[in-house]
């Protein structure tokens, strides 16, 4: 690209409204976990899942599961500052805590109904939406049974969880424990709960993800005005949570993405790889994975390389061949450099990218194992 073309491009990609709302919602959505976590917000959630769902382990796996399943844009780093918290009651390191969230939370994006690259995915192969799912449900059971016996299979509850668990045990009847660490939980959540449900949009009501969260951080404002470091209405503590790197880091990996859709180099990757002569279940993987590792977004992948794949296949073989296509990309906009989740989980627990891959490879090894077997048995 000229130089007047790549400032064009660059400048696009900052002022696009697209950006603008992520990196507005980036910046509300770290100040919240700040609050949550300099007002005690956080610690009270922590102990009200783990006593609600019987074990720090399964919370810790319920959490970022069930923003997950959820088309929030951020989502990784809502469920950051409760498997923080969690981890440490494990007593993980801040890179086994990072590959949690990562993991647990992607997991579910193979049989989500309402995850946009899913359902892209069926209506681009015009294949129903419920067979989709049915094929997919090895990838999410490989990823939630791997995911636990490398990164939880080990841990145990700390000293103090276990006292703490003992307690709650010792208080009376399961039923209303239950029940009170359920009103709890949801007090203590409910900023966090109130983001998620209007970022996901309620009926033609979808306000953008800054004033979504927004309202949440107010809602976690309000519910800390009785903590002893409560001052200014909170405003102090809400500006030193954001983190500017994420910020900053989302800035840059937008430019990024349109640079290389600009600049042709991701039409000129798919061109190379189809007039490479490839056997079809080869190209179903790595075309997928090129295009998921350069954007790191996964729509692309499934918008990009279905259409090029699809014609190849014999009908009988679309859902099958469209769920290992949509698998092999999901597995590279994982691992992806430029994949927002991993972003913003590597900069929140203050973990570099190398040092994030080396938790989960096992799980991403497994589920490439299975994309290449289902691969082979639909084409090979």
């Amino acid at each position: 690209m000229a130089p007047g073309d790549l400032t064009a491009s660059v400048w696009r990609a900052l002022t696009d409204p697209g950006t603008v709302e992520l990196l507005l919602g980036v910046a509300v959505i770290t100040s919240l976990a700040g609050v949550l976590r300099e007002f005690g917000l956080l610690d009270t959630m922590v102990r009200s899942v783990t006593r609600l769902v019987g074990g720090a382990r399964l919370a810790i796996m319920a959490v970022p599961s069930i923003i997950g399943a959820l088309p929030v844009i951020g989502g990784a780093i809502l469920s950051a500052p409760m498997v923080d918290g969690l981890g440490d009651s494990l007593g993980l390191s801040r890179m086994r805590k990072a590959a949690v969230n990562l993991i647990f939370r992607h997991a579910w994006f193979f049989i989500a109904p309402f995850t946009p690259s899913l359902v892209l995915a069926a209506r681009l192969a015009g294949v129903p939406l419920d067979a989709l799912i049915l094929r997919n449900l090895p990838f999410t059971a490989v990823m939630l049974v791997g995911g636990y016996l490398v990164l939880l299979r080990r841990a145990r509850p700390t000293a103090a969880e276990s006292a703490a668990s003992a307690d709650a045990g010792d208080t009376g009847g399961a039923g209303t424990a239950r029940r009170a660490a359920l009103a709890v939980f949801l007090t203590s959540a409910s900023p966090l709960i109130v983001g998620v449900i209007l970022s996901v949009g309620l009926g033609p009501l979808r306000p953008p993800i800054y004033l979504s969260v927004g309202l949440g951080l107010v809602l976690a404002l309000i519910l800390s005005r009785g903590h002893e470091g409560f001052r200014l209405l909170g405003l102090p503590a809400a500006w030193a949570g954001i983190q500017w790197k994420i910020v900053y880091a989302m800035a840059g990996v937008m430019v990024f993405s349109r640079v290389m859709t600009d600049s042709g180099a991701s039409g000129a990757l798919v061109s190379r790889l189809v007039g490479a002569g490839l056997p079809p279940w080869v190209l179903t993987l790595l075309l997928p994975m090129a295009v998921g590792f350069v954007s790191g977004v996964p729509t692309v992948h499934v918008g990009i390389a279905l259409p090029v794949v699809l014609p190849l296949v014999h009908p009988d073989q679309l859902a099958a061949v469209t769920a290992v296509l949509y698998t092999s990309g999901f597995i590279a906009y994982f691992m992806s450099p430029v994949h927002l989740c991993q972003i913003f989980s590597g900069q929140y627990f203050g973990v570099s990218p190398t040092r994030l891959y080396r938790e989960y490879w096992p799980v991403m090894v497994l589920m490439t194992a299975c994309a290449v077997a289902c691969a082979w048995a639909a084409l090979g």
